[in-house]
């Protein structure tokens, strides 16, 4: 037992090191006053948690080639904490390259552009790619479904791909209906895991993570569903993620059931839930879902004894970090203000 608190007292030096390497707000006022990529691109080779990343790319990138860069700084964060763990929590994190593989399968469904765009695979580490369960390479070629699903073959996802009706125009399926497939395969997975095979330490802690996701992520499902998809308001049981954690079925009946979005907040602020809906922008439905994981993750980062939730929690964090830096690069080149989507 003393060895293994040693370990993990490794990992999370490691982590509070990395952490310290986060954009601070005056980082993030400094990038919404920025004009021009350019402009971005200089705040961040200057950052001592973004210089290495800035010098793997071009001193003057394109919009698409800075916006790689940031995705593909989680998943270096990943592999360095990955080889830093024990064995039982790199069985664990392996779901965090599920997770990526599912992101790479729902690119693989979009329509082709006839014009060749940089291949999203440039954000793997070339040790992601090595072990990762689906064919990362025939995915990314993949022209038909049939491709798809071979290159998916070995992984957690080809049954609940296989399983779905095709468009007989595309040959595809709906890509909304594999969205959810696929992330109904994965949380369902990784809680089985968690509930059944799981043997390292802080368990609850990773059940209270991923239980607060799902949950987040269900009701900022049905307010879009409210929102935007009301004739789907019949079918959203099968729309909505199968796990709830403090998401009760009488609550989520209760929102179905709302005649409005805005009788769908109000039941919200008025349950358990209404805590999340403080300082979000309701108007930008997943504010909710980026304020609530960011403060449970921070708050879990400076209380949480050493084992692998912390590892866990920088790595939502980091991902938080690198949308919302990705949705400032977004909103600059358009010549959005970027104080508008972050």
């Amino acid at each position: 037992m003393l060895k293994q608190q040693m370990e993990y007292g490794a990992v999370f030096a490691k982590v509070m090191a990395m952490y310290g390497k986060m954009l601070k707000d005056e980082d993030w006022r400094r990038l919404c006053e920025c004009k021009s990529v350019s402009e971005i691109c200089a705040i961040m080779r200057s950052h001592k948690g973004w210089s290495k990343v800035m010098s793997e790319i071009p001193p003057t990138p394109t919009t698409k080639m800075l916006e790689m860069a940031v995705h593909r700084m989680v998943y270096e964060d990943y592999e360095k904490l990955y080889k830093f763990l024990q064995i039982e929590d790199k069985k664990y994190l392996r779901f965090f390259l599920y997770r990526a593989e599912y992101d790479f399968i729902l690119e693989a469904l979009k329509e082709k552009s006839s014009v060749s765009p940089l291949p999203k695979t440039l954000e793997l580490t070339d040790y992601m790619k090595k072990n990762s369960s689906v064919d990362i390479d025939a995915l990314e070629h993949s022209r038909y479904f049939t491709e798809i699903l071979n290159a998916v073959k070995d992984s957690i996802y080809y049954k609940p791909l296989a399983g779905l009706k095709l468009n007989p125009e595309t040959g595809k399926p709906s890509y909304w209906e594999a969205g959810v497939a696929l992330e109904n395969a994965y949380y369902k997975a990784i809680f089985s895991y968690l509930s059944r095979q799981y043997k390292g330490i802080g368990r609850e802690k990773l059940k209270d993570t991923l239980g607060l996701e799902a949950d987040l992520i269900n009701i900022t499902g049905i307010i879009r569903i409210q929102r935007s998809f009301r004739s789907s308001l019949d079918e959203a049981d099968g729309l909505l993620i199968p796990i709830t954690y403090h998401l009760k079925p009488e609550l989520i009946n209760a929102l179905l059931e709302a005649k409005s979005e805005a009788e769908t907040l109000d039941i919200l602020r008025r349950s358990p839930f209404g805590k999340h809906l403080e300082g979000a922008d309701t108007g930008r439905i997943e504010s909710i879902f980026y304020n609530s994981m960011e403060k449970f993750c921070r708050k879990l980062l400076r209380t949480a004894g050493a084992d692998v939730s912390v590892p866990q929690a920088y790595l939502v964090l980091k991902e938080l970090e690198c949308k919302k830096l990705s949705r400032v690069i977004e909103a600059v080149s358009v010549g959005v203000d970027p104080k508008n989507v972050i």
